[in-house]
């Protein structure tokens, strides 16, 4: 009865083991036999649709087709549909959108990525929305790198999606905050740098956020 256990046991480890090897095969696209895509950094066609190069915020999926040489589209998580995929290569990653299909630039704000999270919240929705649409210079603040944190600085990039847009593609400065105020850019002059390349100061233009958002936006802070 105890050898029959063990046998029974073993057979479940190797099982298991056994599963996970599939498992990590399939996510490293060993198991793909899509060879059908024409990719580079700026253009593909695939599955009968053609791409474009787009920016945003999402998390690349496994691999679903591959190139010529070393190129490969990637799903995009927050899309099942693939409108929106990935073209990488070695080195490189491109974010592409579909060429039949339009991004909303306006309309119901469904969805908002903030330091790469997607937020769907009703109320940090709502929030974020009247902060963007009130927005105007408070002040100019002087920074090595808007997206450094440090201790005087702590902004994260802001994207929004609208009408139920798959991945957040519409950028909107960086939100966070800087000498202990909650702020929001405006407007943000080009990174700078010294003639032996080292980063130079330049200036971030800021609006500072009334107090009565300070709780909702505290709630999704990291």
């Amino acid at each position: 009865m105890k050898k029959h256990l063990r046998i029974i046991l073993l057979s479940i480890l190797i099982f298991g083991v056994a599963a996970q090897v599939v498992i990590k095969l399939w996510e490293g696209s060993v198991f793909i036999f899509d060879h059908s895509a024409k990719v580079s950094s700026n253009y593909v066609l695939w599955n009968g649709r053609e791409y474009s190069s787009i920016s945003g915020e999402y998390s690349e999926g496994r691999t679903i087709a591959k190139g010529e040489e070393d190129w490969v589209i990637d799903s995009v998580n927050e899309d099942p549909t693939h409108t929106f995929i990935v073209a990488r290569s070695f080195l490189d990653q491109y974010l592409m959108v579909a060429d039949d299909y339009t991004v909303p630039a306006n309309g119901e704000l469904t969805t908002i990525s903030w330091n790469g999270t997607y937020i769907t919240d009703t109320e940090f929705l709502t929030a974020v929305s009247n902060i963007d649409a009130q927005k105007a210079t408070s002040f100019t603040y002087q920074t090595y790198g808007i997206y450094e944190l440090n201790d005087n600085q702590h902004m994260r990039e802001l994207y929004f999606a609208y009408e139920n847009c798959p991945v957040t593609t519409i950028f909107k400065g960086y939100m966070g905050k800087v000498d202990g105020k909650w702020v929001i850019t405006t407007s943000i002059s080009a990174d700078t740098r010294n003639e032996d390349g080292s980063p130079k100061l330049y200036s971030v233009n800021c609006y500072e956020i009334p107090n009565e958002y300070w709780d909702v936006l505290s709630k999704f802070f990291s």
